[in-house]
C-alpha cells in the first residue's frame, strides 16, 4: 500500500478522529523540529551549568522525539511531514526575546526556564491529546511511542521546575535585592 502523500488527506476538511490524529502528529513534528533549532540557543545563553546541561540533554531527547513521530506516522502509513504551528514560533520568539533583553545572568536563567516551560506545557498538551486519540482508535504502537515522549516532556518540565526552585529563582531575586540595596 502506498503511503498517503498528503498526510491528513483532505487539507482543511478534517472529518474524523483519524485525520485529526495525523494532523496532530504533523503539528508535533513541526514543534519538535523547531525546538531542535531553539534548544541550542537556550543552552548557549544559560549561565547555570545545570540549566545548560538540562537544555542539552533535552535537545538529545527532542531529536529522538522527531524520530518517534516519524515512526508513528510510518505506522499509520503516512509520509512524515510538518504542519506549521505558529504557536511554537511565538514560544521560540519568547526565548529569543529573553536572550536579547535580559542582561542579568541570574534573571536571564530564570526567564529562560519560564520560556522553556511554555514549550513543555505546549508539547504536553499536544502529546496528551494525540496519545488519547491513538488509544481510542486502537493504535497501540503509536500510543506507546507517544506515551514515551509524553513522559519525557513531563520529566523535562519537572527538571526545569526543580532548577528554578533549587536556586536559580533565588539567585535572580538576590540580585534584585542587592540592586535595590545599592540604590538606597
Amino acid at each position: 500500500m502506498a503511503k498517503a502523500k498528503k498526510g491528513a488527506q483532505a487539507r482543511g476538511n478534517y472529518s474524523n478522529l483519524h485525520q485529526l490524529l495525523i494532523l496532530k502528529l504533523e503539528a508535533l513534528y513541526d514543534v519538535e523540529r523547531e525546538l531542535v533549532k531553539v534548544l541550542p540557543k537556550l543552552a548557549k545563553n544559560a549561565t547555570s551549568d545545570e540549566l545548560r546541561e538540562a537544555f542539552e540533554m533535552h535537545l538529545e531527547e527532542t531529536e529522538i522525539h522527531v524520530e518517534r513521530l516519524e515512526e508513528a506516522m510510518d505506522l499509520l502509513d503516512v509520509e512524515p511531514r510538518a504542519e506549521k504551528v505558529e504557536g511554537i514560533r511565538g514560544i521560540a520568539e519568547d526565548g529569543s526575546w529573553v536572550i536579547k533583553n535580559i542582561r542579568d545572568d541570574a534573571a536571564r536563567d530564570a526567564a529562560l526556564i519560564a520560556a522553556a516551560q511554555y514549550a513543555e506545557h505546549f508539547e504536553i498538551a499536544g502529546y496528551g491529546s494525540a496519545r488519547e486519540w491513538a488509544r481510542l482508535m486502537g493504535h497501540t504502537e503509536v500510543e506507546e511511542l507517544l506515551s514515551k515522549t509524553l513522559e519525557e516532556e513531563e520529566a523535562a518540565n519537572e527538571k526545569l521546575t526543580e532548577l528554578a526552585e533549587g536556586g536559580i529563582n533565588e539567585r535572580a531575586n538576590a540580585d534584585q535585592e542587592q540592586e535595590e540595596a545599592e540604590v538606597m
